[in-house]
């Protein structure tokens, strides 16, 4: 599935993943909290655990927005210390990552995720970025009430962290930043002219090819798999960064990007670290927020 095509100005968000950063992009999305919503972007495109807070991004009702502190807190209370990720959860029968925790438990229950509103009028489309198993492409497959959480499921699926894969319609998906984890040049085709990007990386952080055995380990019994993520998981994410500092003629990227590396790691459950991540994810979103709203480059 590819993006849809965009005529006219149309502008996209593209919330970037990074595991447990992500506690960034979920602190920007709450900062702009009264400036800048869903409604402002003609199409919000997620990719792995930055699918999971432009989900709740969009599901927000402009008048549900007291709810946003509510989300932002599943990153230091929720998911630290070893209630998601925990060496122990294969012994109890579940994956490093659980899943089944995350999404089974804290977006249908605990902080329930509005999936109605994406079968709303008004609210803008929401597609989340997935590598197809099968054909060894990334797919961008449309956020609806009835697939959001195998959808989530998929885009969150990190080989060795957990099964690897997510069945949708027969075909296994995986987390689409193993083929491509910032898919700005994708958009740009697609025939975007507005495009802002939240990354959980500094802009110049500059990706190295992964290791043969990383990528082994990942997919043991899926060669060519391998090959591509060696092959174009860094290339995608340095020219994708190379072309957010660069845009092309008649396009306009904006990014909103933490200034130096992150307290926390990808893989990283430290309470403090995840608050204070998702508190500099805030102050950045707080401040691009006046920026948009002073250049009207979201025509606020």
């Amino acid at each position: 599935m590819k993006l849809p095509q965009a005529t006219g100005n149309k502008r996209a968000l593209l919330v970037e993943g990074g595991g447990m950063k992500g506690a960034f992009a979920g602190g920007v999305l709450l900062g702009w909290k009264g400036k800048i919503d869903a409604s402002d972007f003609d199409l919000v495109l997620g990719v792995s655990s930055g699918a999971c807070s432009a989900a709740y991004f969009v599901s927000f009702a402009k008048s549900k927005w007291q709810k946003a502190e509510e989300v932002l807190a599943i990153w230091y209370r929720d998911l630290s210390g070893k209630k998601l990720i925990n060496l122990f959860h294969p012994f109890r029968g579940k994956t490093f990552l659980d899943q089944e925790y995350l999404i089974d438990y804290i977006f249908r229950e605990k902080v329930r995720l509005a999936s109605e509103r994406f079968n709303t009028i008004g609210v803008p489309e929401f597609r989340i970025a997935v590598s197809n198993l099968k054909t060894h492409a990334v797919e961008y497959v449309k956020a609806t009430q009835e697939n959001i959480f195998h959808l989530l499921k998929a885009a969150t699926s990190l080989p060795i962290a957990t099964r690897g894969k997510q069945i949708l319609d027969g075909i296994p998906y995986s987390d689409a930043a193993i083929l491509n984890p910032l898919p700005l040049k994708d958009l740009v085709e697609a025939g975007y002219k507005e495009i802002v990007i939240v990354m959980n990386n500094p802009l110049d952080h500059v990706s190295r090819p992964l290791g043969f055995w990383t990528s082994h380990m990942a997919f043991p019994l899926q060669r060519k798999v391998r090959r591509l993520m060696r092959k174009l998981h860094h290339f995608h994410f340095n020219s994708s960064r190379a072309m957010a500092k660069s845009p092309p003629p008649g396009i306009a990227i904006r990014t909103v990007a933490p200034e130096a590396p992150l307290p926390v790691n990808l893989t990283g459950t430290s309470k403090w670290s995840l608050w204070k991540t998702a508190l500099l994810g805030v102050e950045a979103g707080k401040k691009t927020a006046f920026s948009f709203r002073s250049k009207r480059a979201l025509e606020l």
